[in-house]
């Protein structure tokens, strides 16, 4: 699901703000953009991100506006100062050169001198972040909340076109079954035309053939799971997993169903499911 969420509050450090932006993903992967001195903190708050979002993309930001000045330490590389000298005094005796090699010759050689940020201790100001970084999680959620309604409505309207058309293959299989049973009575009459017909076994071979093609199992599955799908949308928990595991059984039992049944018209009925079932599955890989 789709979300932005910022969180803004003042701490010892300065101003501190959070945003965090949410895209589809169908694992979770998580994100962040700190300044230096908050990566000793990277995992803890991947942690707070991952108690909040299951499944997605998440970029987090965090932005310190501080009027502080940084401090700054400078260093010098001794080792490379003393490489620098004795190139120096090289080249001074190798070309007879006049005059001495004096500090300022040295301070402006490359990379003698560098200058950083030192690196101040954040493992105090945590507890002043965590209010900061969960109001914009909570931000972003309510965005995503607002989108899952809205596709929780498409998924329910699909959903219930899907329970439709299974109940129109039980009433067009029953149908089916009575037709076929006075076909195989007409076909066994015109071969074995002259011969008396034995009902114990022409209803034999009808049992047989009910045996092999009956559906009833696989749609009372396919009810069971379209119950629990529907079940699922007014959970606060999850779900996203779970609805693909069940979008995953319903495609089996209506491949079962198509193949069982023996009919154009059943079979028309399943591919009309298949589609939907491809539709919500797409939009089931967003969902947390």
């Amino acid at each position: 699901m789709t979300g932005f969420g910022r969180g803004e509050g003042e701490t010892t450090l300065g101003r501190m703000v959070v945003e965090c932006r949410s895209i589809n993903h169908r694992y979770s992967d998580i994100n962040l953009k700190l300044p230096k001195r908050f990566n000793p903190l990277e995992a803890r708050i991947k942690e707070i991100v991952r108690s909040e979002v299951s499944r997605g993309r998440v970029d987090l930001t965090l932005r310190l506006d501080t009027t502080q000045e940084g401090k700054v330490q400078f260093d010098v590389d001794f080792p490379l100062a003393d490489q620098y000298y004795k190139v120096l005094q090289q080249l001074k005796e190798r070309y007879e050169m006049q005059g001495e090699i004096t500090l300022d010759l040295l301070a402006g050689a490359k990379d003698l001198i560098l200058a950083k940020e030192a690196v101040e201790e954040v493992e105090p100001y945590w507890q002043e972040m965590v209010p900061i970084l969960k109001q914009s999680l909570r931000e972003m959620d309510r965005m995503k909340r607002m989108e899952g309604e809205s596709l929780g409505r498409d998924l329910g309207q699909r959903m219930d076109r899907i329970s439709q058309t299974f109940e129109d293959i039980r009433v067009r299989f029953a149908s089916s079954q009575k037709a076929y049973q006075e076909r195989f009575r007409e076909r066994l009459q015109t071969l074995l035309a002259g011969t008396e017909l034995d009902p114990s076994r022409f209803q034999q071979e009808v049992a047989f053939w009910v045996e092999r093609t009956d559906i009833t199992e696989e749609m009372v599955r396919a009810e069971s799971h379209l119950k629990q799908f529907g079940s699922l949308f007014g959970s606060q928990d999850p779900v996203g997993r779970k609805m693909d595991f069940l979008l995953q059984e319903i495609h089996r039992e209506a491949n079962t169903i198509g193949s069982k049944a023996n009919d154009a018209e059943i079979s028309q009925k399943v591919v009309d499911i298949k589609s939907e079932l491809e539709k919500i599955r797409e939009q089931v890989q967003n969902i947390e």
